[in-house]
């Protein structure tokens, strides 16, 4: 039993297997734990920089530039009608929201074992914590991305409206393999070693850097198994009026669908035991 000020909050524990419904209730009741290690998250990673939160900007521009000169000025890969920076960032707004919540999210019960064992709340919210640094990390991504289709006076698509769209199906499928490897990592501690890797060598298989075009056309359907291909390539639909993506993505999203849902069932059924292997 935790007092606070006058109130006293009690957590019984039982055996029984609580359903989801109640697990959702009880999820809204700790929302403001959310915004807690949300908070605590962004303090640790920009307030005690030299830059601050100026490396929300700095690190996608750094990134965009490199690439920039790979692949525009040394290799010269083409970008349809749009100026290539563009056409980086397009891509890198959902592909650094995907690989944040995967690297990020994906080890939170683990790297925070102290905290579980001291003090009860539902574990999904150290997810959602890390979901909402992602949110803020798009939208200025998103800000910075507008500011530079205005100086190239590039028209915005009516399809601007559909970006959400994408964003939020690639930040629910970083989610749902943030939610199976929080599940995993528990009892297989290799995993958090081999993940990272694993998203460094996807990005090359993803076209975040380079369009899908240059990919034959007889192989194109391979590139879509990875959901955030056809993700990516929506997002560029809708911000810049790029080619829709192929009906081919929509199996893997869909599978990516069905993964949320069972690693969301899986992680609420052995959260009661997380702390006996953390």
């Amino acid at each position: 039993m935790l007092n606070v000020g006058e109130k006293s909050i009690i957590r019984v524990i039982s055996s029984k297997k609580i359903s989801l419904w109640d697990y959702l209730i009880e999820l809204y009741k700790y929302r403001n734990f959310i915004w807690v290690f949300a908070w605590q998250e962004f303090k640790l990673q920009y307030v005690q920089t030299r830059f601050s939160i100026f490396w929300i900007v700095l690190r996608p521009l750094i990134i965009v530039a490199i690439f920039t000169f790979i692949f525009d000025k040394l290799i010269h890969i083409p970008t349809l009608h749009y100026p290539y920076p563009l056409f980086a960032i397009s891509g890198l707004i959902i592909w650094n929201n995907f690989s944040f919540m995967v690297n990020n999210a994906g080890n939170v019960i683990v790297s925070n074992q102290q905290l579980i064992k001291k003090v009860y709340f539902p574990r999904l919210i150290l997810i959602l914590s890390k979901f909402l640094i992602g949110m803020v990390d798009v939208t200025v991504t998103f800000i910075l991305l507008i500011i530079l289709i205005s100086i190239w006076k590039y028209p915005l698509t009516r399809h601007l409206v559909f970006f959400p769209v994408f964003l939020f199906s690639g930040a629910l499928s970083g989610s749902a393999l943030a939610i199976l490897l929080n599940a995993f990592t528990i009892k297989h501690r290799d995993l958090h070693q081999f993940v990272p890797t694993l998203i460094g060598f996807m990005i090359w298989l993803t076209p975040v850097f380079y369009p899908i075009t240059i990919i034959p056309q007889n192989y194109s359907y391979l590139v879509y198994l990875n959901p955030i291909a056809g993700i990516i390539q929506g997002s560029r639909w809708a911000i810049l009026g790029d080619t829709f993506p192929s009906i081919w993505f929509l199996p893997s999203f869909i599978c990516c669908l069905v993964i949320l849902i069972g690693s969301v069932v899986l992680f609420i059924r052995n959260e009661d035991v997380l702390s006996d292997y953390v």
